[in-house]
């Protein structure tokens, strides 16, 4: 795994197309002239130096284009439009998350998306597979699905999980047990875990240990911080399946009023856009978990409005997002995720405005992209996230879910967040503490008080990579809740 320090790609530029942008750092999206502030690394092998010399616009236009043809020549349809464009919201470059340039006082952008959502009839419709009714569930009650005004007990939500999600294969699931079937035993040392506390405070509460066949192996999640501290001094512990959390980035997100079309909104006992999300991803140890989320997002919206979707770049999408926040650096630092992504509409801002590539041009799992930059540029500008980001309050999510709109979640995370099994189900008990840092991931329905959320751990973690977060978990989460308002059209009547 790299972190982007130590690895430089000294010709990586970012191509913004023939009429102008100049290096990487062009325009509004950077702090400079040249890229990442100059070379920090050497070659990485035969493979790295060919993928330098295809990151150098000069290069390609000198002789790659071969090159560019042998990845396929549907992609590479010259200088995509607009590449030197501000993002949509005016991204400044700096990390203050204020979701774009509506916070300058006037309402210019408050005023744009009322426009675009006036009329009710512009929401998706949803079908009796999405909008689901009490009578789905033989074995809930009415209560089940009054939503939480803030009177509801642990002992009412761990009531409701069992009439929902009761009959689930394996409810009552936890992490350990499903190591235990794995074949795992639990490793329980206090005065082995008390060191933990001393070398990273806070990871013995979310990591655990269990004893394989090759040894010691963790489990859980920490911040990135706290799992290098572990790892330079456990050496001999397998920390490879251990995630990974982000510190705050930005400041907390100011909720807006929904737009009129959603006043009328009925929100439906329970809502699941499933159907319309691709496959789980794995960020693997990396920040990209906003990145994931957001690409996910774009990838749902197309399935919506076209039927079909293809599979699109967190790492590339990443990649966009350090470039709004001027703290790009070459290709590996994109993969690791860098510091993060900032809080806001302004990620999403930038996927509407600049698109991202597809997936088989730079795999999740891969520190370099398969093509050249002007490929990926070219492919990005046909992925753009057809929807229109916009803060909202945790009351709203219903009526947006039930407008067919997905909705990009921040939380911090607590204790119960590394032991989910695999029924996905939170401790409702359990309010996270925000010590163990934050975690990007994408709302995609609900059954009654319980938010269906995709996550990027890989399909290993929760119920096959999902997980249920009771209303009153993430209303103490300090949750960032950007909803990504799908506009009807002709595709979607």
């Amino acid at each position: 795994m790299s972190h982007g320090t130590d690895v430089g790609d000294p010709e990586f530029r970012y191509w913004m197309g023939d009429d102008g942008g100049g290096d990487f750092g062009g325009g509004d999206f950077g702090g400079g002239d040249d890229f990442g502030g100059g070379d920090d690394g050497g070659d990485q092998g035969d493979d790295d130096q060919d993928q330098d010399d295809d990151q150098d616009p000069d290069q390609d236009d000198q002789g790659n284009d071969d090159q560019d043809d042998d990845q396929g020549d549907e992609d590479d349809q010259g200088d995509p439009d607009g590449q030197e464009a501000d993002a949509a919201g005016g991204a400044d470059g700096g990390d203050d998350g204020d979701g774009g340039g509506d916070n300058d006082g006037d309402n210019d952008g408050d005023d744009d998306v009322n426009d675009e959502f006036s009329n009710p009839d512009d929401l998706v419709p949803l079908d009796d597979d999405t909008a689901l009714s009490a009578g789905d569930f033989p074995n809930a009650t009415e209560a089940d699905f009054q939503e939480d005004d803030g009177s509801w007990t642990p002992d009412d939500y761990q009531q409701s999980a069992q009439n929902l999600f009761g009959d689930h294969e394996y409810f009552g699931d936890t992490m350990t047990q499903q190591r235990i079937d794995q074949g795992y035993q639990p490793f329980t040392d206090p005065g082995f875990m008390q060191g933990f506390e001393q070398v990273a405070p806070g990871s013995s509460q979310t990591i655990q240990l269990f004893e394989g066949p090759h040894g010691l192996v963790a489990y859980g999640f920490l911040t990135m911080a706290m799992m290098e501290f572990l790892r330079m001094r456990y050496m001999g512990i397998d920390f490879s399946n251990v995630d990974v959390s982000v510190p705050q980035r930005g400041e907390p997100v100011e909720p807006k009023p929904l737009p009129p079309a959603f006043d009328s909104v009925q929100p439906a006992d329970a809502v699941d856009l499933r159907k319309f999300c691709t496959p789980i991803g794995d960020q693997g140890q990396t920040l990209r978990c906003s990145a994931f989320a957001w690409t996910h997002a774009t990838e749902m919206v197309t399935n919506i409005k076209t039927g079909s979707a293809p599979r699109l770049s967190p790492t590339y999408t990443m990649l966009e997002f350090q470039r709004l926040q001027g703290d790009a650096k070459d290709y590996r630092y994109a993969y690791s995720g860098g510091d993060g992504t900032a809080s806001g509409t302004e990620p999403g801002e930038v996927l509407a405005e600049r698109g991202t590539c597809r997936q088989d041009l730079w795999p999740d799992s891969s520190q370099t992209p398969v093509t050249s930059e002007r490929v990926l540029a070219s492919d990005a500008d046909r992925h753009h996230l057809d929807a229109t980001p916009h803060p909202i309050a945790i009351d709203d999510v219903r009526k947006v879910l039930s407008a067919g709109c997905p909705v990009h979640v921040s939380m911090n995370t607590g204790e119960t967040f590394s032991d989910v099994g695999r029924d996905g189900l939170f401790n409702a008990a359990e309010a996270p503490s925000g010590q163990h840092g934050r975690h990007a991931m994408l709302i995609v329905g609900y059954t009654g008080n319980y938010y269906i959320v995709k996550n990027s751990w890989g399909e290993d973690w929760g119920d096959k990579g999902y997980c249920y977060i009771p209303k009153n978990v993430l209303a103490e989460s300090e949750p960032d809740l950007i909803a990504v308002l799908v506009k009807k059209d002709e595709s979607t009547a």
